[in-house]
């Protein structure tokens, strides 16, 4: 039997540039074995500012599971290279808030595909498929740029632990001393967490350009969700960017992000 713990509040705030309904949720904490949904808060006020630019979006409650949105027209987008955010989420007269900036975009070549007859090394027969890979690039200088790649595969996203696929400069750490102006992503991160289609199936890959806190903050949750075993490490509190108010009875933890976004799809056709 353990202790219960302190209430908190969770704001997951993940926002981007796409010309999509922004959404931000905010709920409670919830029991250690607890296997349901986290519990909403329904009272919140939130509003993104952009500080740059002084816009101001006001998330409305969607009415469930304790989302708010904001929703974009077609011309519409929030997120603007290289400003400032400010996230506000005020809860029963305290403010929580957080800042952040957006950070600059790679670019895409292609997402090309790759026959595989379903042989393996060992002899072993399997069912043919295809696999997809990235070609992309990264600005090379002597600012480091942060990647969250995510694969699709007919519009659902792989979101396991074991499919965050992260990226320092397209590779797996700095490159600041290239003697070109841009660098290809290099393997695994061009693997797209090594996925299998069949024909007529669509391959999808965003590039979400992210800030380094961002990615120390997805690689803790990742180590965190895959701790076990027998070389196990001592649990440890995921990190929050979420400020909580002097005075607050509520401590909030979670995450703000504003991502800029590039997209490539490709449909297997031969």
């Amino acid at each position: 039997k353990l202790d219960q713990g302190s209430k908190l509040y969770v704001i997951d705030a993940f926002v981007t540039n796409l010309r999509e309904t922004q959404q931000v949720r905010v709920s409670t904490n919830s029991g250690y074995f607890s296997n349901g949904e986290t519990p909403p808060v329904t009272n919140a006020v939130v509003t993104l500012k952009d500080l740059s630019s002084g816009k101001q979006y006001p998330f409305a409650y969607s009415g469930s599971d304790g989302y708010y949105e904001f929703a974009l027209s077609n011309a519409d987008t929030v997120g603007q290279i290289n400003h400032q955010y400010q996230l506000s989420v005020v809860i029963d007269g305290y403010t929580y808030t957080s800042l952040v900036s957006e950070k600059r975009a790679a670019s895409i070549d292609s997402v090309y595909t790759i026959y595989e007859d379903g042989t393996s090394g060992f002899g072993q027969q399997k069912k043919p498929y295809y696999r997809c890979e990235l070609s992309a690039k990264d600005r090379a200088d002597a600012n480091p740029d942060y990647y969250w790649i995510k694969t699709f595969r007919n519009d659902t996203l792989f979101n396991s632990a074991g499919d965050i696929n992260l990226s320092i400069d397209g590779t797996t750490g700095e490159v600041t001393n290239f003697s070109k102006d841009s660098l290809s992503f290099t393997p695994p991160v061009t693997f797209l967490s090594f996925k299998r289609y069949q024909l007529g199936d669509s391959c999808r890959v965003q590039i979400h350009s992210i800030t380094r806190e961002t990615y120390n903050f997805l690689n803790q949750a990742i180590a965190q969700i895959n701790n076990g075993g027998l070389f196990a490490i001592t649990p440890e509190n995921v990190k929050t960017n979420i400020v909580t108010p002097a005075g607050a009875k509520t401590k909030a933890i979670g995450w703000f992000s504003v991502a800029t976004v590039i997209s490539r799809a490709k449909i297997i056709t031969h």
